[in-house]
């Protein structure tokens, strides 16, 4: 009778999953770079489908859709720091995903993946999230106690309305899977083709020794390792070996906290920097160019 009781108390819960999963199926493509394939997701009704950048190593793909059709798509944008890609497919007109917002999520939330691990597409797996991005992470990352596989990267995570929540990106561990917030996915689609703010630096963070913390007023920044001959930072008199610890003011402890700076700052407008080189506090500027969208693309994980 227990049984009974509680299986009749989720059949209703049952029954919603499957409808989202039936209502989002046309959404999901499989993307197949030629050596192996991921899933992604159809984030405008043109035509713009969105996966990981692992995924699509090169600058072409197929894309099957939900019906079975295969069509050759186009990528069309990066975020390598977020682990994104764009891709465009040649039709106006297919089943695009509703967007939810992933600011909003709380842990415990019950959350879906669709994708095709394994070679079996358009799998569901249901989890909850169990914790929310962190502001000294590296990327913005959701994790989800939810099971994935390999044909899972790229695909949805929907919350229970059926929205897109997440990209879904990689297993930290079996049971355990991150994936990029729909807001971070939103900024990236929305700046396709712009022009991008440009420093013309690689770093790397680092965490400054204790006996030097105290002048250079901060506990951990970011290490310039590569100076760009020509860009902004060369301009500016930036040097390998220079720490990076404040931007505009701020504290500054992953890359991502300087791509976010930049991309609050018009180009050719002053950005304060704070700097310890040499064991030495050091206040400058620098005033970031725009470069085109995807030139010279190194990992932007480290570069800016």
């Amino acid at each position: 009778m227990a049984l009974g009781s509680t299986w009749a108390r989720l059949a209703p819960l049952a029954a919603e999953i499957g409808a989202v999963a039936e209502r989002l199926r046309p959404s999901v493509v499989v993307v197949d770079n030629g050596a192996g394939a991921g899933a992604g997701v159809i984030w405008a009704a043109d035509g713009l489908v969105v996966t990981n950048d692992h995924v699509v190593p090169g600058e072409q793909a197929r894309v099957q859709l939900a019906t079975g059709e295969t069509v050759a798509g186009q990528v069309v944008g990066r975020d390598r720091l977020n682990d994104l890609a764009a891709i465009r497919i040649p039709r106006a007109s297919v089943p695009a995903v509703p967007v939810g917002d992933s600011t909003a999520l709380r842990p415990g939330q019950l959350v879906l993946a669709i994708g095709h691990p394994l070679g079996l597409n358009h799998a569901l797996t249901l989890g909850i999230v169990s914790a929310l991005p962190a502001a000294d992470e590296p990327r913005e990352l959701i994790r989800a106690d939810l099971a994935l596989a390999p044909g899972n990267s790229g695909g949805p995570l929907l919350d229970a309305a059926g929205r897109v929540i997440g990209i879904n990106a990689m297993v930290a561990a079996p049971g355990v899977a991150l994936a990029v917030p729909s807001h971070v996915v939103g900024a990236f689609v929305s700046h396709l083709g712009e022009p991008a703010p440009w420093l013309g630096i690689t770093a790397l963070p680092v965490l400054i020794p204790p006996a030097y913390r105290r002048s250079a007023g901060a506990a951990a920044g970011l290490l310039i390792t590569e100076v760009a001959p020509g860009g902004p930072a060369e301009a500016a008199g930036l040097l390998p070996g220079d720490v990076i610890v404040q931007v505009a003011g701020e504290p500054i402890r992953q890359p991502r906290h300087l791509l976010e700076a930049l991309a609050r700052t018009p180009a050719g407008a002053e950005l304060a920097l704070a700097i310890f080189r040499g064991g030495r506090p050091l206040a400058t500027a620098v005033r970031p160019t725009l470069r085109a969208a995807g030139s010279d693309a190194p990992p932007a994980r480290s570069a800016a």
